[in-house]
């Protein structure tokens, strides 16, 4: 039998975990509500993987999505041949993922993270990954690429774009900006970690800022920082209280997830997931229980959200606010490590990338998986 394992928020229940924590937000604030509305652990199905050939693929990983309102969908990552690397582009054309051929200009690099408006404007952020002098932003609009090099010392990591004209690409305590013409630094006052893009003057940062989660809104001009619920107790260390990533429906709907470290029961350092809401006035946010995570977040199509919870485990919230929760399949005799979620726009078919992992040999293989 599954036991429902609650978690106390001012009153209110959020099932993430096994111990209950305050996080000090009122329960009569009908936002605060939605936020942490009950989390009913419903049986869910298993998401099929759909894998290109091992024996072509092996040592290969899948690290981003990026989905234009188009439909388009987009899948970035690389292929370790030795001695070399090699980039990996791929496009979803019907049900199926197709290689994408790439210019030699972009061997030097691998692909970490993409956005995309169209089939025609897409950015990848691109770490160098042999000997060379700087790191990359790559552009293709629908025609050709175009390389724009960043200095070493900024390793872009995100990426988001809201159009021709409009993009961010965020590295360590550092902050890039596209105007349409040229990329810019543009101070940012934390530690990025992921971008969400609403409009060209709209923007969200989330990362860490003095050991603590917190979020960063571009207004069409700057980087301005904006209050973010502090999370008593947390335990400052090698692993940091922060938000992993952003999906942003609209202005004023906004959804972040991450983790902090923080007393266990017993004195000990635990981590715990963290669940955050926009509502175009304040962030509000809720814990999940000891050893829980989330580290993707995505729209559903339908109004509501899903995200990564631990490598083979997914999670459902209905715009309604029911919770339930699905698995990624996991061929026999491997891991499963997956790097993004994203929905493909125009239908409620959400994909999973990353890769598998031989447990006898380490060797890893892109995957994709799809909901059910």
């Amino acid at each position: 039998m599954k036991r429902s394992r609650t978690l106390a928020v001012a009153g209110t229940a959020l099932a993430l975990g096994a111990v209950a924590v305050t996080v000090g937000i009122t329960a009569t604030d009908p936002d605060e509500q939605r936020a942490a509305s009950s989390v009913a652990a419903a049986a869910g199905t298993a998401w099929p993987i759909v894998q290109s050939d091992p024996a072509a693929d092996a040592g290969s990983v899948l690290s981003d999505l990026a989905s234009a309102p188009d439909g388009t969908l987009w899948a970035v990552g690389g292929l370790q041949k030795s001695p070399a690397y090699k980039p990996v582009l791929q496009r979803l054309t019907g049900g199926t993922w197709s290689d994408v051929a790439l210019p030699a200009s972009v061997a030097p690099y691998r692909l970490r993270a993409a956005s995309a408006t169209s089939a025609s404007n897409l950015w990848v952020a691109a770490q160098l990954n042999t000997s060379g002098d700087s790191n990359a932003l790559l552009r293709w609009n629908g025609t050709s690429w175009t390389t724009y090099k960043v200095p070493l010392s900024f390793q872009p990591y995100d990426i988001a774009t809201a159009g021709p004209g409009s993009a961010w690409a965020v590295g360590f305590s550092t902050a890039k900006h596209w105007n349409g013409t040229s990329w810019a630094d543009t101070p940012i006052g934390i530690r990025p970690r992921a971008l969400a893009a609403v409009s060209p003057t709209s923007a969200w940062a989330v990362g860490s800022a003095d050991g603590q989660p917190a979020t960063a809104h571009w207004n069409g001009t700057s980087w301005t920082d904006v209050p973010f619920p502090a999370v008593d107790g947390t335990v400052p260390g090698e692993v940091a209280s922060t938000l992993h990533d952003v999906y942003a429906a609209s202005g004023d709907d906004v959804w972040a997830v991450g983790s902090v470290q923080v007393p266990g029961e017993g004195g000990e350092t635990v981590s715990r997931s963290l669940l955050a809401h926009w509502n175009g006035t304040k962030w509000t946010s809720v814990l999940g229980g000891a050893g829980s995570s989330m580290t993707e977040v995505t729209s559903d199509g339908a109004g509501g959200i899903w995200v990564l919870s631990g490598s083979g485990t997914v999670r459902h919230r209905t715009a309604a606010g029911a919770w339930t929760e699905e698995t990624l399949t996991r061929p026999a005799g491997t891991t499963v490590r997956v790097s993004a979620l994203a929905v493909r726009p125009g239908t409620t078919t959400v994909w999973a990338v990353g890769s598998t992992i031989t447990d006898a040999t380490r060797y890893t293989d892109l995957a994709h998986w799809r909901s059910g």
